[in-house]
């Protein structure tokens, strides 16, 4: 017997079974596919970790049911703030910067850079067809050095992932894809930064 209305269940039993459970956000171990060069084995002190300048730091976001009703939450697996941190380092490196901690020697001409993370949160909005998983991420950086620089510039991405069905692996492409655009747009500040001003580093 012809049942056209089963695919419809289906779909309503597996959106409710996935908008009922807990997310756990794997941060992604890898940035940018090529790194940007520029970085000439110029000097940067990263202050690590970054400091959690989030709302609420326990929280990565929030699962939602097919009617929009939040139904349970998005935790991150490691520390995001830290976690942030060190992609930004191993980017800096790829791009040719020689990276310092704070306890390292570095020389008179060093860049500092101290960061913020201030947002990192997932939730599904949902469309009239397919739901998109959007990740809003926000760091903020300073910039200091012995000469007198001082300059701050907050940076802000959303990631996008569209599907019917929005399950951990969802909320996971989302977030890589919204770290690749952040991570890009960190080290070509750095880099425009340190073009403004050739003498340091």
């Amino acid at each position: 017997m012809d049942r056209p209305w089963l695919p419809c269940v289906l779909l309503a039993l597996m959106l409710s079974g996935c908008a009922t459970t807990d997310v756990r956000l794997k941060l992604p171990s890898t940035g940018l596919p090529t790194p940007i060069p520029g970085g000439n084995q110029r000097q940067i002190v990263l202050t690590k970790p970054f400091a959690d300048g989030r709302q609420v730091p326990t929280l990565c976001g929030v699962q939602k049911s097919g009617y929009g009703v939040e139904t349970a939450t998005v935790y991150c697996k490691d520390d995001p703030a830290r976690w942030i941190t060190d992609a930004l380092a191993a980017e800096l490196m790829a791009s040719g910067f020689t990276v310092l901690s704070a306890q390292e020697s570095a020389r008179d001409t060093a860049v500092t850079i101290e960061g913020a993370l201030l947002k990192l949160f997932a939730e599904p909005v949902l469309g009239p067809w397919l739901t998109t998983i959007e990740t809003d991420l926000s760091v903020r950086l300073v910039a200091t050095s012995r000469s007198g620089l001082r300059t701050e510039r907050t940076f802000f991405v959303k990631g996008g992932r569209e599907s019917i069905v929005w399950t951990d692996k969802c909320f996971n492409e989302s977030l890589a894809r919204g770290t690749q655009d952040l991570l890009a747009k960190m080290v070509e500040a750095v880099l425009q930064l340190m073009k403004q001003y050739p003498e340091l580093g």
